[in-house]
C-alpha cells in the first residue's frame, strides 16, 4: 500500500510540474492557453514560448534529473558508499572543464552532437584521478575516494575559473552560470542529444538490475553467488560516467541529485531492486524540474540557477549523512 501511494503522489507531482514548467514564467500562461497549444488553436507567440522554449526546458530538466540521478545510484552501488554523487566526487566538474573548453576553443554551436562525447572524455579524466588517488594498496577505500572525490572537484573547478580570465565577457558569463547549475541547453537541439544515451542506458540498467542488487550485498557475497566483480563493476562504472557526463553538457553542474534520490527511493520502496531503480530515476526528475521552477519565479527579475536551489537541499543532507556515517 506504501509503494502504491508513493508512486501516486510521484505521478500527481510529476504531471503538476509539467503543467508548472509550461504555464509560469515571465509571459504567464493558463491551462485553457496551453491546451490550445496542444489542440493548434493558439496564437503564434503562445506556440512559440511553449513549443520552442518552455518545453525543451521541461524535457531537458527530466532527462537531466534522471541522468545525474541514475548516475548516483550506480556510485554508491559499486562503491558500497551512500555518499557518493557525480556532483561531490568531481565527476561533474570534469565533464564541464572539456565541455567549456570545447566550446570556447574549438566550437561555436552550443547544439554540437560533439558535447556528450567531449563530456564523457572529461568525466573519465575526472575519474581516474579520484580512483588514482583514493585507492589504498590496489582497493577502493569508500572513504577515501570520497575525500579525493571532494578535493578533485575544488581543483578541476578552480581550474576552470582560472581559465576564464581571459575568456571574453561572454565566455566567462556562460561559465559562471554553468557552474552555478544553470539549464543553458533549453533548445530541441539539446533534448535531442540527451534522448539518445537516456533511451539506451536506462533500460540496460534495468536489465542489470539483479546484478547492481547481488553488488549492493557486497563484494566478497557477489563474487561467492557468480557475480564477475571487475567486470560488473567497470560496466556500472562506465554507464555512471557517461549518465552524468551528458547531463552536465547541457544542463550544467548541479550537484546532490545523485545523492538524495536513490536515498529517498530506497525509503520508499527497498533498497537495490529494479522499483528503486525507477522509483530514483522519478525523483531525480522531479528534484531538478521543480528547482529549476523555483529559480525561475524566486525573483521578481531574472533566475536563480537550479543548482542553487538543488544546492540548498542538498548541502544539509549531506552533512545529515556525513555525521549519520562516522564510522
Amino acid at each position: 500500500m506504501r509503494k502504491k501511494l508513493s508512486w501516486i503522489i510521484l505521478a500527481g507531482l510529476f504531471i503538476m510540474g509539467c503543467l508548472l514548467s509550461m504555464t509560469l514564467g515571465t509571459l504567464p500562461l493558463t491551462l485553457r492557453d496551453l491546451f490550445d497549444v496542444f489542440s493548434g488553436n493558439a496564437t503564434s507567440v503562445q506556440q512559440l514560448i511553449v513549443v520552442d522554449f518552455r518545453l525543451p526546458r521541461l524535457l531537458v530538466s527530466i532527462l537531466a534529473g534522471t541522468g545525474l540521478a541514475l548516475s548516483g545510484y550506480l556510485f554508491q552501488t559499486i562503491t558500497h558508499n551512500d555518499l557518493a554523487d557525480p556532483g561531490i566526487l568531481g565527476i561533474n566538474a570534469g565533464a564541464g572543464l572539456t565541455v567549456l573548453v570545447y566550446l570556447g576553443f574549438f566550437a561555436n554551436n552550443r547544439a554540437s552532437w560533439m558535447l556528450p562525447l567531449v563530456a564523457c572524455l572529461g568525466s573519465f579524466m575526472a575519474a581516474f584521478l579520484v580512483y588514482f588517488c583514493g585507492r589504498q594498496a590496489e582497493k577502493i577505500v569508500p572513504n577515501r575516494l570520497l575525500l579525493s572525490g571532494v578535493a578533485v572537484n575544488a581543483g578541476i573547478s578552480a581550474l576552470t575559473l582560472v581559465g576564464t580570465i581571459r575568456a571574453s565577457e561572454e565566455s566567462y558569463t556562460f561559465v559562471t552560470s554553468w557552474l552555478a547549475g544553470t539549464i543553458w541547453g533549453t533548445t530541441w537541439h539539446h533534448v535531442f542529444i540527451l534522448v539518445p544515451w537516456i533511451i539506451i542506458l536506462f533500460p540496460l540498467i534495468l536489465l542489470q538490475g539483479r546484478t547492481l542488487k547481488v553488488l549492493g550485498l557486497g563484494d566478497e557475497i557477489a563474487i561467492g553467488l557468480g557475480v564477475r566483480l571487475k567486470a560488473s563493476q567497470l560496466m556500472f562504472l562506465i554507464i555512471a560516467l557517461c549518465l552524468a557526463a551528458v547531463s552536465v553538457s547541457v544542463a550544467g553542474s548541479i550537484s546532490f541529485i545523485g545523492l538524495i534520490a536513490p536515498h529517498i527511493a530506497s525509503n520508499l520502496v527497498g533498497k537495490r531492486n529494479n522499483y528503486s531503480i525507477l522509483m530514483t530515476a522519478v525523483i531525480g526528475s522531479l528534484l531538478l524540474l521543480y528547482s529549476d521552477i523555483v529559480g525561475r519565479l524566486i525573483l521578481d527579475s531574472g533566475e536563480i540557477a537550479a543548482g542553487i536551489i538543488v544546492s540548498v537541499i542538498g548541502a544539509p543532507y549531506f552533512i545529515f549523512q556525513l555525521l549519520k556515517n562516522k564510522q
